[in-house]
Order: structure tokens, then sequence, then C-alpha cells
């Protein structure tokens, strides 16, 4: 497979035109994901608040309040991961639209 870099030239309009596409589908994949890895993280975290001390679920700590913390450690990952790969792919676009110009 061929690659941007592996041309001899500068790119024709047409192939550029065709990065640019790709590059905004990129773009709109991973803002999804990252929107969902947010609300997901933000609801993992939400679910041990009712596990805290002093709030009526404490008494179930042990048995699911750790694992939900767990829970909302991963989907931390999860939303890094996500978040880092929307914020490239939305570096890579604006650097070839600003190449383009």
């Amino acid at each position: 497979m061929l690659t941007v870099l592996d041309s001899d030239g500068p790119l024709s309009d047409q192939e550029m035109l065709e990065v640019q596409q790709y590059a905004k589908e990129r773009i709109s994949l991973w803002r999804r994901r990252s929107i969902r890895s947010i609300v997901a993280f933000l609801l993992s975290c939400l679910g041990t608040y009712p596990f805290l001390q002093g709030h009526p679920l404490h008494e179930y700590w042990g048995a699911f309040g750790k694992y939900l913390v767990l829970v909302s450690m991963a989907m931390l990952v999860v939303f890094v991961f996500c978040t880092g790969f929307f914020y490239s792919a939305w570096r890579a676009l604006r650097e070839v639209e600003k190449g383009q110009r």
C-alpha cells in the first residue's frame, strides 16, 4: 500500500481531495468514539458515588464498589486512547489543509 510520503512529487488536486476525505472520515469515527468513551467514563464515575462512605450503598463497597472503581479506571484509559486518536486525526487534517494553501 502506498502512502502520501511514498510519492515522488507533489500530490495532484484529486489526490489531495482523497486524503482530506479520508482524514475527515477518521476524524468523524474517532470523534464518535471519543464522545462515547467520555459518556461511559462519566457514568462509571457516577456509578461509584452511591458506594462512598456516608451513602446508602456503602455497606456493599467490598462486593461492588471497589470493582466499579476498577471499571472507572479502565474507562479512563479508553477515554484517553480515543481522545488521543481524535486529536491526532484532527491535527493531520489540519496539516494537510495547511499544506494545500
